[in-house]
């Protein structure tokens, strides 16, 4: 973020949070704010709890992705969209055959290692898109609520995507983390 030019930060903590605090309090060159909603807190109640912080546009990420987005250029398209809320997304390769199937058992799609869309936990939101969130869906339990907010912007149009093509790497185990090391240890080296 720092190398695009971002300065201005604002860290959503809950587990661990002292070691998040620790880690970036007092790198050069940025102003940083922590927020705790608390460790149970999903990710749309983190982001809602310092709403006031946001003027305009602010970039959302979660901390178990590491991606080469550029983070400029989708703030440009984000804001020439008629989107609230721009999602990152990117292409995977399903590893199996995606089969649909009607109530009589006759097969009604075949696809053969189909290339999706996933989105992969970067996004843009307006600030103004936080205000018209009903609490209900801001209270769901982590992932539902952001979930649900999405499906509502999606029905009142206001959810656009931005394709990315280049490296991310997620993960969300022990095991991920070891072959996330591996991946990050590669993108850093010419090998």
């Amino acid at each position: 973020y720092k190398s695009q030019g971002f300065r201005d930060f604002i860290f959503c903590v809950g587990y661990k949070s002292e070691l998040i605090i620790d880690a970036v309090k007092d790198i050069d060159g940025i102003n940083v704010e922590f927020s705790d909603a608390g460790e149970s807190a999903g990710i749309l109640k983190r982001i809602d709890k310092v709403k006031n912080l946001i003027e305009g546009d602010a970039i959302v990420t979660y901390g178990d992705t590491f991606t080469d987005l550029d983070l400029n250029a989708l703030l440009v398209q984000h804001r020439q969209s008629d989107g609230a809320v721009t999602i990152v997304t990117a292409p995977i390769v399903n590893p199996f055959g995606l089969v649909e199937i009607a109530p009589d058992s006759s097969i009604t799609s075949f696809k053969e290692k189909p290339v999706l869309n996933y989105y992969i936990g970067y996004h843009i939101i307006n600030r103004k898109a936080l205000d018209f969130v009903p609490q209900f869906i801001v209270k769901k339990p982590d992932g539902e609520g952001l979930v649900m907010f999405f499906k509502m912007l999606i029905g009142m149009g206001y959810l656009s995507a931005f394709e990315h093509s280049g490296t991310q790497i997620t993960f969300n185990t022990m095991e991920e983390h070891k072959i996330a090391e591996e991946k990050i240890k590669h993108f850093f080296t010419l090998d």
